[in-house]
Order: structure tokens, then C-alpha cells, then sequence
């Protein structure tokens, strides 16, 4: 049998077709400006984003605020759109950046979103902490919500393992070559910090997650291309 399957395996990889270039990514390359409530002004790409990822990696972020609002009322997010080049290391799980920039996972759990066409899509919520150093020397915990979903050609995944399988299952069966993007959403939970410290309104665990769900809700139809003809 283990013969068998090897000798099986072989023949796919010799007569399989030529893979697609996977030049067309499943996603636009920009964010929109304005989503539900929300207004996106454009961010940069850290140093070390730039450092880390291969240089053909497309990055689009914005800072998302609801304008027109007191200090006390205000939400703010922060949503990054990481598209691969030709080198597959562009995309991978993104506990292993988090774990790099100090915070903790406590937390992971798959969400759904449910859009105003009536789709379902499916995003891995982590809930992550760390501390930060207040202005008096005191030390606080920080906690917040990092939202993120993988998006190939025409499928998308809040799975890793998933997102692997798809790629060699659509590689081989379909002739297909995912070229990947991972739209991410993260907003801090401010429970614990004055509107002055934050910037923003006081929200618990279910509020932060409410509110990146419903951005997430207007923000995916308007980039993500096997959404947007739902509209």
C-alpha cells in the first residue's frame, strides 16, 4: 500500500499541468478610506515589517477612527493587509510576530462575521496581552483582540493548516497557485485605562470584539474580490 501510494504520488507530480503563475491575488491592493463609521487614514510599514518580509511583499495599513466623536465615545483600530510575492514566506501565522513584539497569546478562537449579503466569513480571533510602562514608572497590563483570516485566489481560511492544505489540494486538483494575502484587524481592550490614556472609549473583551467584527463586516466586501460581488 505505502508503495502504491508513493508511486501514486510521483505520477501526480510528473503529469500534473503546469502550475498558474498566481500573479492575481484574491484581494485589491488598498484599503478603503472609509468603512461603516469608521475613517482609515493611511499608515507605513514598520522597519521591522520591511526587515522581516521579502521585499516583493505588498503592505497596506490605516489607522481606522470614528470621527466627529468626543475622546470618551471614540473607537480605534488598527487593520494591515499583507499580500505575498513570489516568496512564500511573506504569509505565515502571525502568533509568531506577536510573540516577537512582546505580547502573549491567552486566547484563540475561530469567529464569524456574518455580512450584510448574508455570507459567512469565517476569522481567527486571538486574544493577546503584555504590559506597558505608564508615564509614572508604574507598570500596567495591556490586553487587545487580533482578528486575522488567510485569502487565496477565490477561497479564504482562518486556519493556517487549512490554508496549506488548499494550496496543494488547488495546486495539484485545480492547477491553481494561491497567491496568498492575510487581512489582520487588532484593537486594544480599554477597560482598564482612562479615555485620556487611550484615546478612546472604555470597552471590555465583548465590546473590542463587537466592534472589530462590525469593521471587519464592512471593511472585507470592499477589498476582498469573492465578496465584492455580493455587494
Amino acid at each position: 500500500m505505502i508503495l502504491f501510494l508513493c508511486g501514486m504520488t510521483l505520477m501526480l507530480c510528473q503529469y500534473s499541468p503546469a502550475m498558474k503563475g498566481g500573479d492575481e491575488a484574491g484581494v485589491l491592493s488598498e484599503l478603503p478610506m472609509v468603512a461603516g463609521d469608521f475613517v482609515g487614514e493611511s499608515e507605513s510599514p514598520s522597519d521591522k515589517e520591511l526587515e522581516l518580509l521579502p521585499s516583493d511583499t505588498i503592505i497596506v495599513k490605516r489607522e481606522y477612527r470614528t470621527p466627529g466623536r468626543r475622546t470618551e465615545h471614540r473607537d480605534l483600530a488598527h487593520v494591515s493587509l499583507v499580500i505575498a510575492g513570489n516568496d512564500s514566506r511573506s504569509i505565515h501565522r502571525p502568533e509568531v510576530c506577536l510573540d516577537g513584539q512582546g505580547w502573549t497569546v491567552t486566547d484563540s478562537s475561530v469567529r464569524e462575521v456574518k455580512l450584510l449579503s448574508g455570507d459567512v466569513l469565517k476569522v481567527r480571533d486571538l486574544a493577546i496581552e503584555r504590559e506597558v510602562l505608564l508615564g509614572n514608572g508604574t507598570k500596567l497590563p495591556l490586553h487587545a483582540h487580533y482578528v486575522y483570516w488567510f485569502v487565496g485566489a477565490d477561497v479564504s481560511t482562518p486556519s493556517n493548516l487549512e490554508r496549506q492544505i488548499l494550496s496543494f489540494r488547488d495546486n495539484v486538483l485545480r492547477n491553481v497557485n494561491h497567491r496568498w494575502a492575510y487581512p489582520s484587524v487588532m484593537a486594544y481592550v480599554t477597560d482598564n485605562l482612562t479615555p485620556q490614556q487611550s484615546g478612546e472609549r472604555r470597552r471590555n473583551d465583548e465590546d473590542t470584539v463587537k466592534m472589530i467584527l462590525s469593521l471587519i463586516r464592512s471593511l472585507a466586501p470592499r477589498f476582498q474580490k469573492d465578496l465584492m460581488t455580493t455587494l
